[in-house]
């Protein structure tokens, strides 16, 4: 996560689930397969459409966007991915007979390989924009040489394309920050990739380092409209279960799950992403408005619904086992809370607490109006009622699922 993309792009190329995933495993000279070559161009690094470094659109005379490649790019770079597969002979140190070996990368099946010149990337200064063919080659380590000199022309292609930073960029920026960051934003975090000040392209550290750093992911409390992500299921049962440490239903062992259904119910089944394009689209904008926000793609009347149904159970009550499976389920812990609860009856002490552990203290004084009532309601002699209570009004906020 820290080194850099260009060593990032190889692994992920060689990677065997990958290969998997995305056909490359068998893809071969006869049959090249095209999956990956499209999709390490259109999901991992370029994009569809050339851009500025500030991400937004290069357009051309007509004021149409341009395209950073076509289907010939992608035939081209289908057949430089050719011949490579799961790694299952002796060589490989995590070979089992019998099983697909997923943890070694692939290896070059030389018979495979397309030996055919081919034409990459075109943009200005472009590195390695053509592979010459492989005249002459006919045993299997001149073809392997052959291959791997091609694989890291065709990765130095794509890398050195002027959209990767930007690209990039923003979808860290989305991820890890904010959903709709402005094309300043995204320069100065595309500056980083391209330059990280000692004259190193992609590496991670500087990205990161800019993406989190930014004025604009820092600073005061954020209050503008466009500014925010929205937790998606999977990060609002986590992120709970790391503030209030989760437990086995029990009470027990640390919890070992059974809460991928309920992720589901709000529209995202843990690793089983519907598409190569992630469960949401990460140019989605909010309907009747012009605010980009990827996580609303799965946010819906019904989602919201279920969202704080599963919130209520998740607090007050745990998730039981699964009938199906031998998870233990999972509670939460709200033993850190309860003398807070016992010290103070009008709850203001409570909600202090809980404020700066879920909220970082930017809870507005209107919310916090609003929920004391519902919380001096639950009688003081039960203070760990009162904190679930208060943890499940502050949960199910727009302020506290918005995160700022």
């Amino acid at each position: 996560a820290f080194g850099n993309y260009r060593n990032l792009m190889k692994e992920m190329t060689l990677n065997a689930t990958m290969g998997d995933y995305l056909s490359m495993r068998e893809s071969t000279r006869l049959a090249p397969n095209e999956n990956y070559a499209r999709e390490i161009m259109q999901l991992f690094t370029v994009g569809l459409f050339m851009l500025n470094q500030d991400g937004t659109l290069k357009l051309d005379n007509q004021g149409h966007p341009i395209p950073t490649y076509d289907q010939s790019t992608i035939d081209n770079f289908s057949k430089v991915f050719t011949g490579w597969t799961f790694c299952n002979t002796g060589n490989c140190p995590n070979a089992v007979p019998g099983s697909v070996n997923y943890k070694d990368p692939m290896v070059l099946t030389a018979a495979n390989h397309d030996l055919t010149a081919k034409t990459l990337l075109s943009y200005p200064n472009a590195v390695t924009p053509n592979i010459s063919a492989c005249t002459g080659c006919t045993g299997n380590v001149e073809i392997g040489t052959y291959a791997d000199q091609s694989l890291r022309s065709a990765l130095d292609n794509i890398f050195n394309h002027p959209n990767v930073g930007p690209f990039i960029g923003k979808l860290l920026i989305q991820h890890l920050v904010t959903s709709d960051p402005s094309p300043a934003y995204i320069s100065r975090v595309a500056a980083a990739f391209n330059n990280n000040g000692q004259g190193e392209r992609g590496d991670m550290k500087a990205v990161i380092k800019a993406v989190l750093l930014d004025p604009e992911a820092r600073g005061d409390i954020k209050t503008s409209p466009r500014y925010g992500k929205l937790r998606e299921p999977v990060q609002l049962v986590t992120n709970l279960g790391r503030i209030f440490p989760a437990k086995a239903f029990n009470g027990g062992d640390v919890s070992d799950g059974a809460l991928g259904a309920s992720a589901q119910t709000m529209g995202q089944n843990p690793f089983y992403s519907p598409t190569v394009f992630n469960y949401f689209a990460p140019d989605y904008v909010i309907p009747g408005t012009t605010i980009l926000a990827p996580e609303f793609d799965i946010f819906n009347t019904g989602t919201s619904v279920k969202r704080t149904n599963f919130l209520s159970v998740y607090i007050f009550n745990g998730i039981s086992p699964n009938a199906t499976d031998s998870l233990r389920g999972t509670t939460l812990d709200f033993s850190e809370f309860v003398p807070y609860s016992e010290a103070d009856p009008t709850g203001n002490l409570l909600l202090d607490m809980l404020n700066s552990k879920m909220m970082h203290g930017t809870l507005s004084q209107a919310h916090r109006n609003a929920m004391l009532p519902a919380i001096q309601a639950v009688s003081a002699a039960d203070p760990a009622a009162r904190v679930r209570t208060a943890a499940y009004l502050i949960s199910a906020s727009s302020q506290y699922q918005i995160q700022r």
